[in-house]
């Protein structure tokens, strides 16, 4: 389940943004938080399994005024990694912006082409 950040997930957030290869600098990665937090077009939201209290991802996005969210960052612990969690963590902030197109940066345009694959495929199988 996606939940809206708070500030004392703050270390689990960073640690899961680390991940990328261009947050791996700490003043990236701080620079980054800290746009999250301060501005109220960006938002971050952790991913929990509902059987767990382990935050086991994170998404990144800003809002345009043109109806449209930016995908910034998606990032899954490791240990989870393979088994489908980033597609429902996407299709979870789908559902919490139902007429809003999701659109990537260069750094998520080819996993938002994945899922956007992915969702096709389901939509011929219904």
């Amino acid at each position: 389940m996606l939940t809206q950040y708070r500030k004392n997930q703050r270390k689990i957030a960073m640690g899961l943004l680390s991940f990328h290869e261009s947050l791996k600098d700490q003043q990236h990665l701080l620079k980054e938080i800290d746009t999250y937090e301060g501005d109220d077009r960006y938002q971050l939201y952790c991913y929990y399994d509902d059987n767990s209290d382990n935050v086991q991802g994170v998404v990144g996005v800003s809002q345009l005024e043109d109806q449209e969210i930016v995908l910034h960052d998606i990032s899954l612990n490791p240990s989870y990694r393979g088994e489908g969690i980033s597609i429902t963590m996407m299709d979870e902030l789908q559902a919490m912006y139902p007429n809003q197109k999701i659109i990537g940066t260069p750094a998520t345009s080819a996993f938002l082409a994945k899922w956007q694959e992915h969702k096709r495929g389901q939509d011929g199988n219904n």
